[in-house]
């Protein structure tokens, strides 16, 4: 049994497949700690999925990835803010444990920070999600 902890920086295979094609997975990126803000009941974290991106198809431009950015991505891809989600920390570990997400290690510093400049910047970052992310962000600040 593989031990995962939910931190910022760490990456995820997910399921978001369609519906022909239920077994297709996205990687995810975590943005925050496990926090316990807003009106969240017990700690949940922020995740941010990774699309490839298209010829022809119009994309979120916040944050663009680059095959070597991370391991699992092989062609130039974005962060997809307009489907952010919050999920409880323990639905992410619990989903490691029975193997329905796959750890996929930690992003790197220098392009974690471009993803998270991206959520703030983008047209498509829910006021939701922004303040999950600040509320977040400022609860680990607290605990240095």
């Amino acid at each position: 049994m593989k031990l995962f902890v939910p931190f910022r920086r760490a990456t995820l295979l997910v399921p978001s497949g369609p519906t022909h094609d239920p077994d297709q997975k996205h990687l995810f990126i975590l943005l925050t700690d496990p926090a316990q803000v807003l009106d969240y009941e017990g700690k949940h974290s922020l995740l941010v999925g990774v699309t490839t991106i298209h010829a022809g198809i119009p994309h979120d431009p916040a944050c663009e990835l680059h095959t070597g950015d991370h391991p699992f991505i092989k062609h130039k891809s974005f962060v997809f803010y307009a489907e952010a989600r919050i999920e409880a920390s323990q639905k992410l570990v619990d989903g490691v444990k029975r193997g329905v997400f796959s750890h996929q290690g930690m992003l790197v510093e220098d392009i974690f920070a471009r993803v998270c400049h991206g959520l703030t910047v983008s047209r498509s970052t829910t006021p939701k999600v922004l303040a999950f992310y600040e509320a977040a962000a400022k609860a680990a600040r607290e605990k240095e």
